[in-house]
């Protein structure tokens, strides 16, 4: 084991956000009757130390010592992205062994595993380093602190999404009969990075014509034909955060009932707006909006969930052992609200915003969504 000298470089606004984050996850250490935890995660990382590196891990221990893994690749990087207050340790052998090293030095018993990214050898592969250690798999533990964000976290957030509306706005004109929806995609993921994007925040979706009926409609090589539907969900990462955004324009003309499911569906995005206030759980959300859904008609061609939460992930509340629908609302989470209606073989429509949670919603998206958007 082999500690990194340093000089400190980090900003000290940005020492104190990390300080108080560790103590945050120190308290819940010590809630599980634990003297240490062993985090995996890259984004969680990042939000616990600042390092933005691929290649590390973190040992918290319940006294406040924490020490952060990497290797000689980051050596400069890590020095300029991770306060002094953290321990770097420079690995020369495995990881596992090295942190069996640390855990003994600190005289560990039962030590926590961020089990959701370590894979079952690798588990297996650190428990053979010392049987005499008690090791619990615990889920989502650093996730549940990261829901609620601070100011600097939703200026990131604002900025990303900002970068991703003016691009959205900037390719409108590109979009015309003969082309393809990879070429509109791409067009958008560029116009995204020249800002300072560093890329999208997933595969971009162009989805037209009766494939917009599909939610999760990839961008094809599907040639954009007139008096069709087009819904284009996208986003970018900025400085690790990320939007979210959905709107659906037409290609020309479109049917009546195309224009009527969108008009149902902007109703439904403004419901679950309204109702997405603190002390509210994602269940009165997701009814506000699929009431509305149902009342007109249309209750069987929205079968997804109303949204999920957003930050250095793209689905922060969106999985088995913490969903949407049952978490509570807190002051400062950024969730989404994206009802659609998806009619095979016709098309569909979805309109996706992102939502600062408190007493009264604060939206954060402004694109124009009051009218279908016929270019």
């Amino acid at each position: 084991m082999k500690i990194m000298n340093r000089e400190y470089l980090v900003d000290s606004n940005r020492q104190k956000t990390i300080e108080r984050r560790l103590e945050q996850l120190i308290s819940l250490i010590k809630k599980e009757a634990a003297e240490a935890m062993v985090v995996f995660s890259e984004t969680s990382i990042r939000y616990l130390t600042g390092f933005t590196g691929e290649e590390a891990q973190l040992v918290i221990f319940s006294d406040g010592s924490s020490f952060l893994l990497s290797d000689s690749r980051f050596a400069s990087q890590l020095k300029t992205e991770v306060p002094s207050t953290i321990s770097v340790v420079m690995k020369t052998r495995g990881e596992m062994p090295e942190i069996v090293a640390l855990l003994h030095a600190h005289a560990s018993k039962k030590v926590l595993i961020e089990g959701d990214f370590l894979s079952a050898t690798a588990f297996a592969t650190l428990k053979a380093q010392d049987s005499q250690l008690e090791y619990e798999l615990v889920t989502e533990f650093v996730e549940r602190l990261r829901l609620v964000k601070d100011e600097d976290e939703i200026a990131l957030v604002r900025r990303a999404i900002e970068i991703s509306e003016q691009s959205f706005q900037a390719i409108l004109p590109q979009i015309a009969v003969g082309k393809t929806e990879r070429e509109i995609a791409a067009a958008l993921e560029y116009a995204m990075k020249e800002p300072g994007a560093s890329g999208p925040s997933f595969a971009t979706i162009v989805a037209s014509g009766v494939r917009s009926a599909w939610p999760h409609g990839k961008a094809s090589d599907k040639q954009l034909a007139a008096h069709e539907l087009i819904t284009i969900d996208f986003g970018c990462v900025f400085e690790g955060y990320v939007s979210d955004i959905t709107r659906t324009v037409a290609l020309g003309t479109v049917s009546s009932e195309l224009n009527e499911i969108y008009q149902v569906v902007l109703a439904a995005n403004k419901q679950g707006i309204a109702a997405s206030v603190a002390g509210n759980r994602g269940a009165d959300v997701d009814s506000a909006a699929r009431n509305l859904i149902n009342e007109a008609g249309y209750g069987q061609y929205f079968g997804h969930g109303i949204g999920h939460g957003i930050g250095l992930d793209i689905h922060e509340i969106n999985s088995p052992t913490m969903k949407f629908r049952e978490t509570m609302l807190l002051e400062n989470m950024v969730t989404t609200v994206e009802p659609g209606i998806y009619l095979p073989g016709k098309g569909g429509v979805r309109i996706e915003d992102d939502v600062r949670i408190s007493a009264t919603p604060a939206v954060l998206t402004t694109l124009p969504k009051e009218e279908l958007i016929i270019l």
